[in-house]
């Protein structure tokens, strides 16, 4: 058996002490078990006229193969084509797609440069795992090099619907390139019928059960829910060094309970949405002195207009609400933007009563998955959690709710703060169970069992 090739926009190499996210873990676990490397950015930026070369680490017999983007690449494929173009759209926000020809040449041309290494490093037997949106045309780059290894390619983001790829002008190409994959693995079912329609539909391709024929090729489109690891999350949050001075100001109040959401600022998280359901509640109930609103709210893609705006935004609503609504006992929100380490966060997630996820649309969402597993098992907190994440197919014991209604926000909100120990009990025994069953490692191996039995030989060579 040959090894396994990882190929993601950011590359996650373990450091003595500190602490990572499940996905890291898990894929270091892989490609530890077979021997394997893992190719992407190492998140350095360097010149347009500085050489672009990839540099190699040994650790645990993982081989961590980097580069750094240049000023071009970080601009039109990074901050332009995946995340101002790509992004938007599969998170149906075509208000906000921009689309440039030059930006999407550079996306092709930064999927080739890391097709051009996976071909100078990939043995006939090697199987290759590429992740996420960055990379739509890897494997189409790797095939027009000669490479015949089996190639599969994880969505973690949603996958939009006919109507929203109509709109990218290189849909059809973009498409196509995906094509070269064997097998295209997505966050739920809903985003696997949503992928099969766009092929009948734009691509007249056959498809027979969740195959796609076309062509030379047949690919296979498959559900694979992302988990997480319990127990690891678990152990993380029975620790006691969270210092809520190193990250609030002024700490949050202790009489009361705390209500937590933990996101980065981003257009499709719907925070703006929930504060507005929250300020509503306090002065319907003339009772802002009931919970601690604690509102981790990370700074992402700061160089995009878009999300500069929509930062000044969340903390000047948040700074509002707390100016009108402030009592003798303290304020309703509590903020902080700082990233917490995740071993801490786990800590937070556990002192409290209620997580609010209330994405406007999102792939997955692990902070869901994460608290649920962080809580104490004999006085565990309430779910709330948006019908638009993946999460809530499989999370039906939270408490679902339709991020654009503020009627749902509200009754939601009142419901987790007077439910009985009894009934949160039952509804979190029900949610763990499920993350055991399906936890990391096992969307691991179903993927990669999936990947090794793909067929991979071109019609003209049966």
């Amino acid at each position: 058996m040959g090894q396994l090739i990882v190929v993601s926009n950011r590359v996650t190499q373990p450091q003595v002490g500190q602490a990572v996210g499940g996905l890291a873990v898990a894929l270091n676990d892989a490609l530890k078990d077979h021997g394997g490397t893992w190719l992407g950015w190492n998140g350095a930026q360097v010149s347009d006229t500085h050489p672009l070369e990839f540099q190699e680490q040994q650790h645990d017999q993982v081989t961590y193969v980097t580069t750094p983007l240049n000023h071009n690449e970080y601009q039109n494929f990074y901050s332009g084509f995946a995340n101002n173009t790509l992004w938007p759209m599969l998170h149906s926000r075509l208000d906000l797609m921009v689309e440039d020809p030059t930006q999407f040449q550079t996306y092709q041309q930064v999927n080739q440069r890391f097709a051009q290494k996976i071909a100078e490093i990939a043995q006939e037997d090697d199987i290759i795992w590429v992740h996420d949106y960055h990379f739509l045309s890897l494997a189409e780059q790797c095939r027009q090099l000669g490479l015949k290894n089996r190639i599969g390619f994880f969505l973690h983001i949603p996958f939009s619907d006919t109507d929203h790829w109509q709109q990218l002008h290189v849909a059809n190409t973009l498409l196509t390139d995906l094509l070269a994959y064997d097998v295209i693995g997505l966050q739920t079912q809903a985003d696997q019928d949503e992928c099969i329609e766009v092929y009948q539909s734009l691509l007249n391709t056959a498809i027979k059960h969740n195959t796609i024929f076309y062509q030379q090729r047949r690919v296979l489109v498959q559900a694979y829910p992302i988990g997480i690891d319990p127990y690891a999350i678990q152990q993380a949050a029975q620790g006691d060094n969270l210092l809520l001075q190193d990250y609030f100001d002024p700490i949050p109040k202790h009489n009361v309970p705390w209500i937590i959401s933990a996101e980065r600022v981003d257009y499709s998280k719907g925070i703006l949405e929930r504060l507005d359901a929250i300020e509503s509640w306090i002065k319907e109930q003339q009772a802002s002195d009931c919970f601690a609103v604690i509102q981790v709210a990370c700074p992402c893609r700061m160089e995009v207009e878009t999300y500069k705006h929509l930062y000044n935004s969340v903390n000047q609503r948040i700074a509002s609400i707390n100016q009108d609504l402030s009592s003798l006992e303290g304020q309703p929100i509590y903020v902080t933007n700082q990233m917490i380490p995740h071993h801490q966060l786990m800590q937070l997630y556990k002192k409290s009563a209620v997580c609010w996820v209330n994405s406007l649309k999102d792939g997955m969402n692990l902070v869901a998955k994460e608290y649920i597993a962080a809580q104490d098992p004999n006085n565990p907190g309430v779910l709330i959690l948006s019908c638009h994440t993946g999460a809530a197919e499989h999370m039906q014991q939270a408490l679902i709710v339709n991020p654009h209604d503020i009627k749902s926000l509200k009754d939601a909100l009142s419901k987790a703060l007077d439910m009985p120990l009894s009934e949160r009990m039952i509804r979190y025994h029900a949610l763990i169970k499920d993350l055991e069953l399906n936890d990391i490692y096992a969307w691991r191996a179903s993927f990669l069992k999936d990947l090794r039995h793909a067929n991979t030989r071109h019609l003209h060579e049966v």
